[in-house]
């Protein structure tokens, strides 16, 4: 299973937060930048950095299945 660490990096001007998200596979490690706006709350704060990790990955694993298909 892999891991996942969240870390509020920094807040921004109008209510944007950077968080970095780190992930441990038996595969590599990622470390992703994450933007978004203040949610209110910790928990919702990191709720919505995990559902845009989670939007991000599926649109890269839509790209690299196109690009390995495309392969001739």
């Amino acid at each position: 299973m892999s891991e996942i660490k969240l870390t509020k990096v920094e807040m921004r001007p109008g209510g944007q937060l950077l968080y970095y998200v780190r992930v441990n596979t038996a595969a590599g490690k990622v470390e992703l930048p994450i933007a978004i706006m203040e949610q209110g709350s910790d928990a919702s704060n990191e709720t919505k950095v995990l559902q845009s990790s989670l939007a991000i990955a599926e649109e890269l694993e839509g790209s690299i299945r196109f690009h390995l298909e495309a392969k001739p």
